[in-house]
Order: structure tokens, then sequence, then C-alpha cells
């Protein structure tokens, strides 16, 4: 398939567009927006008041997209493993990528999570797909690059606080002109920068914060739940245990110390695995769109290959500290476990 693509006139014909653009933008005949990078997602519609940002709106796609593959990727699975044929026991195409990724995830639950893995597998195999899936997402054509231009004194202050810091129209204005280079006299459009900046209707969702916390606390609160599924009422003793009491007031003390370090410990979790999927996956689209204005086409091909090892680590990351937060969980301060 891919001898088939590459071939010499597909390459000429890819070195003429490339030529085009290339004498456009020198000559010019091409008004660009400037690179505009915002912190925050920014909304795209509204549904009554509530704002519907990019990010949000593609994450929703992503889910679509997983349940679409789930689909195709198990129709060919035989209800009556006894009564099928060897054809159909053996898998093939999606269904076979699918059950590769399933065993691999299976086989590192068990690993890790033990006896307790038929529990642990179905939520760290949806983390780790749906996080990978988005952080994949956000390289393919389009998004990010495709959306609204809008004047950066057009754009009201709810597209920059929606989810970001609290601007007034006048900053909002000032910040956006600075950010496309675009100067009080209006220079900017002179000399090609076109004065307006790209709303994007699609944002890779792991670039928004909301996305990333969001799945932060729903793993930490799930560790809370299997560690009292295995250890019961005495899972909170970690967090505040008075049985030291017994053995002196010193070592009460200590006791008492000891949980409070794990309770800041659980709120640490949550912004580690916040911030560590939120800035790398952020400053990688931000090192695309940096190489992408300053040498542009051939050369920014090996940053994407990067970028699709970087997504991938990230939701592979993700999924073992999943694992290692839920199994340490069901450890007690023992080694006892509550059946």
């Amino acid at each position: 398939m891919l001898k088939r693509l590459i071939t010499p006139r597909n390459l000429g014909i890819l070195l003429i567009i490339i030529g085009i653009f290339v004498v456009s933008g020198a000559l010019g005949l091409l008004k660009i927006p400037k690179p505009f990078v915002s912190l925050a997602a920014e909304p795209i519609f509204y549904l009554g008041s509530f704002p519907v940002t990019n990010a949000l709106f593609t994450s929703w796609i992503v889910m679509l997209l997983l349940i679409v593959l789930s689909v195709l990727g198990t129709r060919r699975i035989p209800k009556d493993v006894e009564a099928a044929g060897t054809d159909e026991l053996v898998p093939s195409g999606l269904q076979n990528i699918l059950e590769m990724i399933v065993e691999f995830v299976n086989n590192l639950s068990k690993e890790i999570g033990g006896h307790w893995a038929p529990r642990f597998f179905p939520i760290v195999a949806t983390l780790f797909l749906f996080v990978l899936i988005s952080n994949w997402f956000g390289l393919l054509p389009g998004v990010g690059s495709i959306g609204i231009l809008e004047h950066p004194h057009d754009l009201t202050v709810t597209s920059y606080v929606a989810n970001g810091p609290i601007l007034t129209s006048e900053e909002a204005g000032v910040a956006a002109a600075l950010a496309v280079g675009e100067s009080s006299d209006g220079e900017g459009e002179e000399h090609g920068g076109a004065g307006y900046v790209v709303i994007p209707f699609l944002r890779a969702p792991s670039t928004d914060l909301n996305f990333t916390l969001a799945l932060a606390l729903v793993t930490v609160l799930l560790t809370q739940y299997f560690g009292v599924r295995a250890l019961g009422v005495g899972y909170f003793t970690k967090f505040v245990d008075f049985s030291g009491f017994k053995q002196g007031v010193m070592s009460g003390m200590i006791g008492l110390f000891v949980g409070v370090l794990e309770l800041v410990s659980e709120f640490a979790k949550i912004i580690s695995l916040a911030f560590r999927l939120f800035g790398n996956i952020f400053a990688g689209e931000v090192l695309l769109v940096v190489i992408a204005f300053l040498i542009p086409y051939i050369v920014s091909l090996p940053f994407y290959g990067l970028e699709v090892f970087v997504g991938f680590m990230q939701a592979f990351v993700f999924l073992m500290l999943s694992l290692v937060f839920f199994n340490l969980a069901t450890i007690g301060h023992g080694g006892e476990e509550h059946h």
C-alpha cells in the first residue's frame, strides 16, 4: 500500500503543491494568520448558558470514535465459541489490533494488581485508550488549524476567560494583538500578518487542563473506592490514626503527622497526574506550531513522529500510575486485607 502511494508522480505533485505555497507566501499572496497559542480552550458554541469548548467537543468525538471502534472490532466475535469454526475464532484486521491492546493492558493489570486485576482492568484500559486516542487526535491535519477567523479586537472577553484568567476587553485585545504581531497602527495587516487569529473547531483534549484534571480526579477517587473496598473503614486510618497514643504521646503524634503526609500525598497525586499529561501534550503542540511556522513543510515531519511517541508514552504512564495507585490502596499497613 505504501509503495503504491510513494511514486515519482505523487512525489512530483507534492513538490509542486509545496512550491506553490512557498512562492505564494514569499510574494505575500496568502494572508496567513500568525500562530496564536491559547492556554485555555476556546468556546465554539453554547448549550444554553454552558460554553462548549473546542477541547470538550473534541473529547466527545474521541468518545464516539472509541465506541465505533469497539463495535467494529467485536462484531465478528462469535457468540457460541464451541460451535464456531476455525476462521471465526482467528482474529484479523481491527479485531486483531484491539485484542493485542486488550491483552497488553490485561497482562499489566495481572502483574501489578494480582487478584484485583478483573476490577482494575476495565477502568485502566478505558483510561489508556481514551488518553491515547485524545493525544494522537491532536496530530491529525485540521485539528487546531481549521476554525473561525476573528480579529483580535473583535474577540469578546468570554473567549479568553471561559477557562482562563479574567481580562478586560482592552487587555484581551492587546494580548491577542501582541500574539499575532499586530501593532497599534495596523502594521500587522500591511506586512502580511492578516491581523486575525484562528479559533479552531477542534483541539487536542489533553491540551486543556480541565480534561486532565477531570481524569486525575476520577483516578484518585477510584483509588479511595478500591481502598475502602479492600480494607473496609479501616482504610481511613492511614489518614487519621490514634492507635499510636497507646504506646505514648510521641508515637501518637508521629502517627498523626504521617496521616497528614498521606492526605497531602493524595492531593499531590491529582496535581501530578493532571499537570504531567497536560504539560507534555501542550508543550508538544506548541513545539509543532513554532516549528511549522519557522521552518514549514518537510522539516516538521520528524517532530510529528516524536509527538506520536510522546502521546503513547504519556498514555502508558497514566495507565501505570493508575494501576500502582489502585494496588497500593488495597494493601493495608501490615499487609492485611479486608475480605
